[in-house]
């Protein structure tokens, strides 16, 4: 069976998806419980047979394209899907435990791919035809879907994906449930999970900057970054690239630039450097204090961050996002990256493809008897 294929789907009609679709949250990936409460409503959505799509959100002067297909969960175990994430096991047991008794809409895996012939050709066609779908979506985008009707192109375009490297954005957790089901339901060959699939360069790569809580002895933490780095004092707030950061510290900016021969894989990424050379090594907090680092993604006011650590006397260190080739490098050694470091977007919505209802009968059914032998280590979110 191939590894990427079309699916029979229900798909939101136009006069409902407004109000339909809603924005992919972390809560509903981490813990496994949709927050939103959000519930599918069957006439919603239209029965189509079996296609692959073109998917587009635009906005903030950016559009952002890809491919929704089922690919195989088989492709996920033989690592064909490769991961650059570790994944937190209760957290996919509650996502089992979740899919085995929710009604909500699924949400999307995001893989990335490099782009053949057969990809651009799929999507200059759809581009030329009448969208099925066409609105404005939460988070301020534009959602604009098209049918691929032609099997012939359907099918070289799925030959296509089904050969290339796969590589997952976004979805780590999905995926490891995905294939927790799998296994415990007898790993059926039918079993697949709903991809959007990206071109290499397609999204929007992000980076968690750090904020060290305060009080930092800044004297100290200058000392010792200078034994390891160059460090220079800046007059404006420095943008962060690959091999620099940015450091904010007793009320000033400044560049660190970090060695440039470093190892291969993630012991050399920025956010290692950083956390093994300089995080780890942070004197203890004061008596009655507790010293906390924590990732804050790079979409956050730097104002906000800065203000943070003028209070408490604290520090900011800021980091570009790694190239993704760095990510491709981590995933192909079989390797994961340190948590926070890097994120994608924008997510796909939620709600605007499910599968067709014969096809979530019989998913269901499967992890129904998995969820039956649900390990142990398997707990229900409260």
């Amino acid at each position: 069976m191939t590894t990427v294929r079309p699916f029979p789907a229900r798909v939101v009609r136009q006069a409902v998806a407004r109000r339909t679709v809603t924005a992919m949250t972390d809560s509903q990936d981490d813990s496994g419980v949709d927050l939103h409460g959000v519930k599918i409503d069957p006439a919603a959505y239209d029965e189509r047979p079996a296609a692959l799509y073109v998917y587009r959100q635009s906005g903030r002067a950016a559009s952002y394209t890809g491919v929704v297909c089922d690919v195989a969960v088989q492709a996920v175990a033989d690592a064909r899907v490769r991961g650059h994430e570790a994944v937190h096991q209760l957290r996919v047991d509650a996502l089992v435990w979740h899919h085995a008794r929710g009604s909500s809409p699924p949400a999307l895996v995001m893989l990335l791919h490099q782009a053949g012939p057969e990809y651009a050709r799929a999507l200059a066609e759809a581009e030329r035809s009448e969208p099925i779908l066409d609105f404005d979506g939460p988070g301020g985008l534009h959602q604009t879907v098209w049918r691929l009707d032609d099997e012939t192109a359907t099918s070289a375009l799925a030959d296509e994906l089904a050969s290339a490297q796969l590589y997952i954005a976004d979805g780590h957790h999905r995926a490891a449930a995905a294939l927790e089901e799998w296994r415990l339901a007898g790993k059926p060959a039918e079993a697949g999970l709903l991809c959007l699939v990206h071109p290499m360069d397609g999204l929007v790569l992000s980076s968690f900057h750090r904020r060290v809580s305060g009080p930092v002895d800044a004297d100290r933490l200058l000392t010792g970054l200078r034994d390891e780095f160059e460090v220079r004092e800046a007059d404006a707030i420095p943008e962060p690239s690959v091999g620099t950061l940015g450091l904010y510290l007793a009320g000033r900016w400044y560049q660190v630039l970090l060695p440039a021969e470093r190892p291969v894989g993630v012991a050399g990424l920025d956010a290692t450097i950083l956390q093994t050379r300089v995080l780890d090594r942070l004197e203890p907090a004061p008596p009655g204090r507790v010293r906390t680092v924590d990732g804050v993604p790079s979409a956050e006011p730097l104002d906000e961050l800065v203000a943070r650590c003028d209070v408490d006397r604290g520090a900011l260190f800021t980091l570009a996002p790694p190239p993704p080739e760095a990510l491709v490098e981590v995933a192909d050694a079989g390797e994961v990256m340190p948590p926070k470091t890097t994120y994608f977007e924008p997510k796909p919505a939620a709600g605007i493809f499910l599968r067709s209802s014969a096809e979530a009968r019989g998913l269901s059914q499967g992890r129904a008897q998995g969820q039956a032998r649900l390990p142990a280590g398997g707990v229900a979110p409260a």
